[in-house]
């Protein structure tokens, strides 16, 4: 079944509705009714919409509540996402409040309300449906103002956080005492798979509630804290709290300021705890030469990975070639591989192109930001061609070769050897 009004502005099938596009507009109660004329018709059966990138004013909101209640028997999914902009506050907030009690008509499992910077009022508009849905399984406030105060109202109104499974909070300014409400949350959803809290302001602290509150369960298997000043000490607990997540397959920590120190415990607890896992980002990690050795003990133990983002490190060759022996031990099904930004010369370089050139299916890596020289530079071209997999390749617009003579090579010898022993 075609979900378009004739106008193009509806796209799906017989179980999907989407709005979403690249255009704005303010909907009236007129147009409101001429798109979503298709959930109102008799027969109707939609279990997901979306309705994203349209403003709903009141008049606008009333005509959803008509079109939730005739697929009522069938709605599942609610994208919300991004549809109160440009309203006046009052406006907007009522019509969210409108819109999400249209749900209350039906069992809804996931509801996103991402993209409304909403902040505690917008939380409160959307009151009854947190207390009232008691199935939600997926919910997202992404880029919402979720401060402090908008996290303790999240706490303290949605009725049923033992449904959670899928929990978003990414883009927020949240903070520390924002995030102690909720890891609260998290201690009451043991049955937490994905939890993303991206770019939210928490430092150590802030970590500390959350691996409290994600150590309630042991079913997470997407893990996302992007952009926080996790640092050392929230490093380690977050480590005491993945080393008890059997089924987690992909762990996002980058620029999350772990060290060396954190930096390890976190890939031992993965390697002895997650042996699902398929991937892995510890980009800016401020993961130091001397702690390499460790961490790639704890790779060496990944058998299942498939990405590795290990870059703006500082690693040098011998830290590179280092991890790319750990994979190769592995015998992991490595697809992609990241160590931009890692102050390699070339051998570095060229063992990572041999191990790409190993790897069935290979598909990304990723050398660029670093000093290359030109020699190395073709070497790993001509490794990567002789493979079959040029296109996997990216672009090397940032590497400096100039700056291949100004780098230390004290480690030559040893590293000679160690490829050599490895055939890398």
């Amino acid at each position: 079944m075609d979900t378009s009004t004739g106008a193009g502005d509806a796209v799906g099938d017989s179980d999907r509705f989407d709005l979403s596009s690249k255009d704005r507009e303010f909907y009236t109660q007129q147009r409101a009714e001429q798109v979503l004329a298709p959930l109102m018709a008799k027969g109707a059966s939609f279990s997901k919409v979306k309705l994203s990138t349209k403003s709903f004013g009141i008049d606008a909101a009333k005509v959803v509540t008509k079109a939730f209640a005739n697929i009522a028997s069938t709605l599942k999914e609610v994208d919300l996402s991004d549809i109160i902009a440009g309203r006046p506050e009052e406006e907007a907030l009522k019509a969210m409040e409108i819109i999400t009690e249209a749900t209350l008509c039906a069992k809804i499992t996931s509801v996103d309300l991402s993209d409304n910077a909403f902040g505690e009022k917008g939380v409160r508009a959307c009151t009854k449906m947190l207390q009232q849905q008691s199935g939600i399984e997926e919910i997202s406030f992404m880029n919402n103002g979720i401060s402090e105060q908008a996290a303790a109202a999240i706490l303290e109104l949605l009725a049923s956080p033992q449904s959670l499974k899928k929990f978003h909070l990414d883009k927020n300014m949240t903070g520390d005492d924002g995030t102690a409400h909720v890891g609260k949350l998290l201690e009451k959803a043991p049955g937490m798979q994905d939890f993303k809290m991206a770019g939210s302001r928490f430092t150590s602290e802030g970590a500390k509630f959350l691996a409290k509150g994600l150590s309630a369960g042991a079913s997470l298997v997407k893990l996302d804290l992007t952009d926080n000043n996790v640092n050392e000490e929230g490093g380690f607990a977050l480590a005491g709290m993945l080393f008890k997540q059997p089924n987690l397959k992909h762990v996002n920590l980058e620029a999350t300021s772990l060290g060396p120190k954190a930096a390890i415990q976190v890939a031992q607890a993965l390697a002895s705890g997650c042996p699902q896992l398929e991937y892995l980002n510890l980009n800016a990690c401020d993961i130091t030469p001397e702690g390499v050795p460790q961490v790639a003990q704890a790779i060496s133990a990944m058998k299942n990975l498939k990405t590795l983002k290990i870059s703006e490190n500082e690693l040098g060759d011998l830290g590179v070639a280092q991890i790319c022996v750990a994979l190769k031990m592995a015998g992991c099904p490595v697809v992609e591989l990241d160590v931009s930004t890692n102050e390699l010369v070339e051998k570095g370089a060229v063992a990572a192109a041999k191990l790409a050139a190993s790897r069935a299916g290979f598909t990304s890596l990723n050398l660029d930001g670093n000093y290359i020289s030109d020699e190395g530079v073709e070497e790993v071209k001509s490794i990567m061609e002789g493979a079959g997999i040029a296109s996997a390749l990216m672009p090397m617009e940032e590497n400096d070769a100039d700056m291949a003579d100004d780098v230390d090579d004290d480690n030559a010898e040893g590293l000679d050897n160690l490829l050599a022993h490895l055939k890398l």
